[in-house]
């Protein structure tokens, strides 16, 4: 049902958090492949990816063009989906046919700071222009058309507003 595709950020061990979100999920069915992009080729990125059955791939390209599932799940290396996600996930794709969607962005640490980013990444999103933290679950179609924001990234520019809508579930990142 789900592939999901990780994009790099810093050193492989930023992977471990976000594996372990994915797991019930895997273990449910639902997350049936995970595509680790490396363009690095790092040693540490790939006995990571090894030890989890991810698949390891060089660029963002090559991920799109090796993801078998319907549904697309791309996330920044080193966020975490909070519980209860894989049930939310599960109700988009039943109820949201061909949009995607984002996750609610929760940040850690950098307090004040926190709150006001949190704040502006949903104002942001609900116009369609996502950060790279907020993770997107798109129909797979939908990023293989799409141009990307950034070299080396899946996620677009902007998406139309009636193509996305949040997906109910949190994640969490790192605010720098």
């Amino acid at each position: 049902m789900i592939s999901a595709i990780i994009e790099p950020t810093g050193g492989g061990g930023r992977l471990v958090a976000t594996f372990a979100s994915l797991t019930s999920a895997a273990a449910d069915g639902l997350v049936r492949e995970v595509i680790v992009v490396d363009p690095t080729g790092s040693a540490e990125t790939a006995v990571l990816a090894d030890e989890a059955g991810a698949t390891r791939v060089g660029s963002t390209a090559d991920a799109l063009a090796s993801a078998r599932q319907p549904w697309l799940l791309v996330l920044r290396a080193g966020t975490r989906l909070e519980s209860g996600w894989a049930q939310a996930a599960w109700r988009h794709i039943e109820r949201g046919g061909r949009q995607a969607g984002w996750f609610q962005l929760s940040y850690r640490g950098a307090w004040p700071r926190a709150p006001f980013e949190e704040a502006s990444a949903a104002l942001a999103a609900r116009f369609g222009r996502l950060r790279a933290e907020h993770g997107l679950l798109a129909p797979r179609g939908m990023l293989d058309r799409t141009a990307p924001r950034q070299s080396g990234s899946t996620l677009p520019a902007r998406l139309k507003r009636g193509a996305l809508r949040p997906v109910g579930a949190r994640i969490l990142a790192e605010l720098a």
